[in-house]
């Protein structure tokens, strides 16, 4: 478990408590990228007029958001969180 949650949603200070596990409304939001193509410019168009090629590895990233205090509270991010890919047999 990682230490993310450093500040606290509600006041905005540093979180004195738990900083691995937040015990309000959150979700989280999950994407799969390539970061090579990531790096060289995502999405660009190579001389061909063809779409780049990546390394075919993919990594996530995780964006953590924990909502504040009431039915309403702000909404406060925490992330994103980068897992890289994994190599067979590392």
């Amino acid at each position: 478990m990682m230490e993310i949650f450093t500040v606290d949603v509600a006041t905005g200070q540093p979180n004195q408590g738990n900083r691995r596990l937040m015990a309000r409304r959150n979700y989280v939001a999950i994407v799969a990228y390539d970061p090579e193509q990531v790096g060289s410019g995502f999405g660009r168009a190579d001389h061909l007029g063809g779409q780049m090629q990546g390394s075919g590895k993919l990594s996530l990233a995780a964006d953590f958001l924990v909502q504040g205090d009431g039915a309403y509270g702000g909404v406060m991010k925490y992330g994103p969180v980068v897992i890289p890919s994994l190599e067979f047999g590392r």
